[in-house]
């Protein structure tokens, strides 16, 4: 039996025993207010071996969360493209097991191919005193011990607990009932709705995707709208650290082809003198809503999401009406490049639409005007970075580098945990997906970065990799009051656009700790 040890900068495969970024000890760095972490291999581990984790010296007393590495199915590479002269995107092609899923440890481990992989994970607080933390890691596996050294750097930075980097992937908790076989509105439901939340809060997400205004109609045809869903939705969020919310979106197309953007629960031509009468009587009444709340400022309403060539005359005639009735809310949508300058107040383009389109896009910041960026199933060409399970673990990690970049103060993706109908995460990543009219095969790891483990939701590292870009944004700027030029070359020596980028570990970890080192200087310390 033997073990290797991989940075949590690379994926890693139980069927690879090379790394770039491999090591026979633990050597970590670490900001205050963050977690270092790692991954062990073991090769040769017969089936259900009984495992044992523990720690010494500096560690003995310390919590550490341990996770089994689970291996999950990439089966699908069709919509790759394999004339792609970018060699590490997508770095590997399907079929492939790969180890995304993060399990909390137990007594027993499940090999793959007679390997496991563990992920350890030590919580690092932000009155930690800075300075090194030494010990051994013990690991016992069938009987066989393994002594591994470990030692962690702690830096004086400290990640902000409240950053400036808004974030939003989309959450459905109506997923549970079918992916953890309990009761809808049970006691086990709400737990698990709530570790899911614990999840994305721990990957530093702090908006949600929010709605459930019920509408009904009088005797005479006039609308009233009961905000007690919404009201109670937005509080259970807030009860969580959530500060954000976006609001359901007022239209959504009919066709990819067509004009037509539908509003309201009818679905009604937005151009349509009945959608001027629903819109004329939800808005000034979600106004009074969110005004009484005092939520107007942490609110953002979608018009309809990705408008196109197709549809972007009415998308911005509608974002006008919509302006007309309640004017003080910030308008957002995620977007491709296409003609409806002027309509939004927070712009969210594809990154590579960002790319080609930069200076259209500055272009968009008048007033007090944001740009946020987006990634989903495309593009899968020409080396732009994104969260799929077939790049590497980095291209997941350098979005937020993007973010302070280009000045993007927020970020969007449509699922967190939106399982396709019939899709098994653990053994499908490649599902069928319709939007409007359009039906097409997802990328692997587009529809989740949170898992349905068992009686619990289990993270992945694609999760963890967006918390530590989410830190290394807040991280870059604290660097960036005290000295904008560091900051920018440190964050250009590994990140140069969105489909440029140092996919070596080793270097990337060489950046990383010059950055520790120079956001600590001027730090406070705890006395």
């Amino acid at each position: 039996m033997e073990n290797i040890i991989v940075s949590s900068n690379e994926f890693t495969y139980p069927d690879r025993k090379v790394y770039d970024s491999m090591s026979d000890e633990i050597s970590l760095h670490t900001p205050r207010g963050s977690y270092a972490t790692i991954q062990l291999l073991f090769f040769d581990v017969p089936d259900q071996s009984i495992i044992s984790v523990r720690l010494t010296d500096d560690f003995e007393d310390r919590k550490t969360d341990c996770y089994e590495l689970v291996p999950v199915f990439v089966e699908d590479s069709s919509n790759i493209d394999h004339t792609n002269p970018v060699p590490y995107c997508p770095n590997r092609v399907a079929p492939f097991y790969i180890y995304d899923c993060l399990k909390p440890l137990g007594e027993k481990v499940t090999p793959k191919d007679g390997t496991i992989g563990l992920y350890l994970s030590f919580p690092i607080d932000k009155k930690d005193k800075p300075g090194l933390l030494s010990g051994t890691v013990m690991i016992v596996v069938r009987g066989h011990l393994f002594e591994i050294p470990i030692q962690i750097r702690i830096h004086e930075a400290i990640v902000p607990e409240k950053g400036t980097l808004k974030m939003v992937n989309g959450y459905s908790s109506s997923k549970i009932p079918e992916y953890f076989h309990v009761e809808d509105g049970s006691p086990d439901h709400k737990r698990i709705d709530a570790e899911h939340l614990h999840l994305l809060r721990r990957m530093r997400q702090n908006m949600m995707y929010v709605g459930g205004v019920i509408t009904t109609r009088d005797e005479e045809g006039n609308y009233q709208f009961d905000f007690s869903p919404l009201e109670h939705q937005v509080e259970y969020y807030q009860s969580f650290g959530f500060q954000y919310f976006l609001m359901s979106s007022v239209g959504g197309r009919k066709s990819w082809k067509e004009s037509t953007i539908l509003v309201g629960p009818e679905r009604l031509p937005a151009m349509s003198y009945e959608a001027f009468r629903y819109l004329s009587q939800y808005l000034p009444a979600l106004r009074r809503f969110l005004k009484e709340k005092d939520w107007t400022d942490c609110f953002l309403l979608g018009v309809s999401d990705e408008p196109n060539d197709a549809n972007a005359t009415e998308f911005r005639a509608l974002c006008g009406l919509v302006r007309k009735f309640f004017p003080e809310i910030r308008l957002a949508d995620a977007l491709s490049y296409t003609a409806v300058h002027g309509a939004l107040d927070v712009w969210i383009p594809l990154n590579a639409e960002y790319d080609k389109h930069q200076k259209e896009f500055e272009s968009y910041r008048t007033g007090k005007d944001e740009l946020w960026h987006y990634v989903c199933c495309v593009p899968r060409k020409e080396g732009y970075i994104n969260r799929f399970m077939d790049y590497p673990l980095l291209s997941t990690r350098y979005l937020f580098w993007g973010n302070y970049k280009y000045r993007m103060t927020g970020y969007l993706h449509w699922a967190s945990n939106v399982y396709q109908p019939g899709q098994d995460p653990f053994k499908q990543n490649n599902p069928s997906h319709r939007n409007a009219d359009s039906v097409c095969i997802l990328p692997p790891g587009d529809t989740h970065v949170i898992y349905p483990g068992k009686d619990r939701p289990w993270m992945s590292m694609r999760l963890e990799a967006h918390r530590q870009s989410a830190e290394e944004y807040e991280l870059f700027k604290i660097l960036e009051k005290r000295n904008k030029q560091k900051a920018d070359a440190l964050c250009e020596q590994c990140f140069k656009s969105f489909n440029k980028v140092e996919y070596n570990p080793v270097l990337f970890e060489q950046t990383r700790i010059q950055l520790l080192e120079e956001a600590s200087k001027g730090t406070v310390l705890n006395k």
